[in-house]
């Protein structure tokens, strides 16, 4: 062509959306998938540990739950609702999000901005750890309020528990009486040709069972700004005998306990003794039924 050559300039479309920013109003309007890029695309929540959890906007933690036939993730959500309406600080759940076929879930809830107890134990001087303690102990007194006469999670009755590793029984929503028989059975009756029987350490008959929160360590405890004490962490919470909330790991709560546990009942030594003694014979024995078995 006269006059010299003649540049063409291409223009070049790209369909493809700008990705928006996750958008805390727009939570119940998000779609699963949607939801779900948001989540995978979140980074951890750091404590002490990683945690299992993702920070999904700065008021929104989504933790992932489930993930098998055992779980059922509407058991820490309704433990966390009855908690919340008896007045003690809990995280609010605010929507529950399926991750796979597996059974594996997110829940999102509100976020608390804190610390852990386990990390400001040493820095909390000692009005700031009788005011923790004083705190908790209150809200033991109201979690004992809350009575049934079965056992197990609030929505599945599935027992669960970190000391019972047996997936073949007691059957869902057990009473008082069948559970206590279920553990007596482990210490008593199961495989006498190889485990000693321990007719001293049988458990009593608990007349009614309690909501109990069953992980009461201090990575599960949280101070807010304000010095406010929150507890985190309800997935294996359930109804069981009182005594089952004293079994977490106390090596890091001291000078406190006695504060905390005055007026409940701990069961005593014997009783850790003896959930110690049910825990290595049901890791042991994998058995595929027991006499208080039933469809799981």
């Amino acid at each position: 062509m006269a006059g010299g050559n003649t540049s063409i300039e291409l223009s070049v479309h790209n369909d493809k959306p700008e990705p928006q920013p996750f958008v805390d109003a727009l939570l119940d309007d998000y779609s699963d998938e949607e939801l779900l890029h948001y989540i995978r695309q979140s980074p951890r929540l750091v404590t002490t540990v990683k945690q299992a959890v993702l920070i999904l906007s700065p008021g929104l933690l989504a933790k992932a739950v489930g993930g098998t036939c055992y779980d059922d993730p509407m058991d820490e959500i309704c433990a966390m609702q009855r908690a919340r309406a008896l007045g003690i600080n809990v995280p609010a759940f605010r929507r529950l999000v399926p991750a796979d076929d597996c059974g594996t879930h997110y829940l999102v809830m509100e976020r608390v901005i804190g610390d852990t107890l386990e990390k400001r134990w040493r820095n909390l001087g000692l009005w700031g750890t009788l005011r923790a303690a004083w705190k908790l102990r209150g809200y033991l007194r109201l979690l004992r309020t809350v009575t049934a006469q079965t056992t197990g999670g609030l929505h599945s009755g599935r027992t669960r528990c970190p000391w019972l590793d047996d997936q073949r029984g007691p059957v869902r929503n057990a009473s008082p009486v069948a559970f206590v028989g279920y553990l007596n059975w482990w210490l008593v009756d199961c495989r006498p040709q190889y485990c000693t029987p321990h007719p001293e350490l049988v458990l009593k008959l608990a007349k009614e069972h309690i909501l109990v929160h069953q992980d009461l360590a201090p990575r599960n405890m949280i101070l807010d700004p304000r010095g406010t004490l929150w507890l985190v962490d309800w997935g294996i919470s359930g109804f069981y005998p009182e005594y089952m909330e004293f079994f977490w790991d106390r090596r890091h709560i001291v000078v406190t306990l006695d504060v905390v546990v005055e007026g409940t009942h701990m069961g005593g030594m014997d009783t850790r003794e003896a959930f110690g003694a049910v825990s290595v014979r049901t890791q042991r024995f994998r058995l595929d039924k027991t006499p208080f078995s039933g469809e799981l």
